[in-house]
This record gives C-alpha cells, structure tokens and sequence, in this order.
C-alpha cells in the first residue's frame, strides 16, 4: 500500500524544521520498504533524489538493501556536511514533496521512516 498522499506532503514540513534547526554536519536516514515489483521504478527514483542532494551539498553515504522475498527494506543515509538553511528554506522543501519526484517514490514504497542526526565524531577504539 502505497504512502498516503498526505503523509507524503507532511513529510515536507518535518524536512523543513529539521533541516533548518539542526546542528551541522547532519546525517539524513531514510529507511524504507520497497514491494518488489516497484524496485527497478524506486531505484530509478532514488538516483533523481541523489542528484537533489548533491545539487545541495550533500552526498549519499550508505546505501543497504535487505531482501525480505516480496520486499526490500532499504536503509539509505546521505551525509550533509553544511546547513541546508542557506540553499533550501521551508517552501523549498514542501515544494519538494509536493513535486513529481516525491509523489511517485511514495506512491511505489509501502513503509517510510526518516530522522536527522547531528554526525558525531566515533567513539570506537
């Protein structure tokens, strides 16, 4: 079932607050179930929002796909290293998801959950 028409133009809002507040460098996390029939149609998609990012100043940093037989769960992170606030305002991003790109990539996918974290420097040894 594919999102919700307004879930997917709320989702324009949450990208404006967040975008505009959070502390830099940021990383955006999509995570997303894709029916398999609509694979090849979202990762076309997918290659559309990449050029987006870039265009910004941001840049993909993990893609990972878990097959799930009748879905893929995809985890897709782009990392921005600079605010948005200066290239994108709050109008920018609802008319992002208002526009064709957004539309059809929530009309293929079935799930769809993003968070924005500030990049912290590791803690690993």
């Amino acid at each position: 079932m594919p999102i919700p028409a307004a879930e997917a133009k709320a989702w324009g809002v949450v990208f404006g607050e967040e975008f505009s507040s959070a502390p830099t460098p940021y990383l955006g996390i999509n995570i997303f179930d894709v029916p398999i029939q609509h694979w090849e149609a979202v990762l076309r998609n997918v290659r559309q929002q990449s050029e987006i990012v870039k265009q910004v100043g941001g840049q993909s940093h993990l893609w990972s796909v878990r097959d799930h037989g009748q879905r893929k769960r995809v985890l897709w992170i782009n990392r921005y290293p600079h605010s948005l606030r200066d290239r994108m305002n709050k109008n920018d991003m609802m008319a992002f998801c208002e526009g064709p790109i957004w539309k059809e990539f929530c009309s293929l996918i079935e799930t769809y959950q993003w968070f924005l974290v500030t990049e912290q420097p590791s803690t690993e040894p």
